[in-house]
């Protein structure tokens, strides 16, 4: 096994993407009661599927397919975090959606279950180098690039997607390991993780830092990019090409 690879030669693009909410973004992180609350980082599954603008418009089931789905992708990204950010907290509706009545809760009592949720506020970057936007690398297999606007969250928040790419990319494999700069998937590790900081999110885990070796990385100047086993796979041949 090579210590190197070209990624360009196996028609992989390499970018940095940073992604400003031009609404207030909200999908719930997590939930306690009746109160939901937005983090300020973006699993990578989910962004996945939104840069490959990808939806069902009949789905049968209620259990992703994210097996089925993600491999026929023309891109795949890492997960994004948002170092600068503020939170608006919201009152939604106190009143039965069904019957239109406070007075129907258990035992007959009015009194209305308040609940909140929690957005991210709107950000509108002007420097593709702002704190306030959500950080990610994306590798395409097709040539393209990033799309320049999505819509991420419940209610399908616009997002602004600034991109950069990393020009000549190199897959090397390093024994020792590496702080990459951005949030990891644990599914996407192959080799060992000595260390890490994991953020509880569905549909599962993500570590928010990890220290990682025995694993492919694009390492760039400032960019320190592990690389996910389902673009190696790619690489060599494998299930996902």
């Amino acid at each position: 096994m090579p210590d190197s690879i070209d990624l360009a030669e196996h028609g992989i693009r390499l970018f940095i993407c940073r992604l400003f909410n031009h609404d207030y973004l909200w999908f719930s992180s997590y939930e306690v009661s009746k109160v939901s609350s937005t983090y300020p980082v973006i699993h990578n599954y989910a962004l996945s599927y939104s840069l490959a603008d990808f939806s069902y418009g009949i789905y049968r089931g209620s259990t992703p397919r994210y097996e089925e789905d993600l491999p026929g992708f023309p891109l795949y990204a890492t997960p994004a975090y948002r170092e600068e950010y503020d939170k608006s907290r919201l009152t939604y509706n106190a009143v039965n959606s069904l019957t239109l009545r406070t007075d129907d809760a258990p035992r007959g009592i009015n009194s209305p279950g308040i609940g909140w949720r929690v957005y991210l506020n709107p950000a509108w970057g002007k420097e593709d180098r702002s704190k306030s936007s959500f950080t990610c690398y994306v590798f395409t297999f097709d040539g393209s690039v990033p799309r320049g606007v999505t819509r991420l969250g419940k209610k399908g928040t616009a997002v602004r997607v600034i991109w950069e790419e990393i020009t000549a990319p190199q897959a090397v494999f390093r024994n020792k390991a590496i702080r990459p700069a951005h949030p990891v998937n644990p599914l996407d590790i192959t080799g060992q993780v000595d260390k890490y900081d994991p953020i509880m999110i569905p549909p599962h885990m993500l570590f928010r830092t990890a220290e990682i070796k025995g694993d492919w990385f694009c390492l760039k100047k400032e960019h320190r990019v592990h690389i996910p086993e389902r673009v190696m796979k790619r690489v060599f041949g494998g299930q996902d090409k």
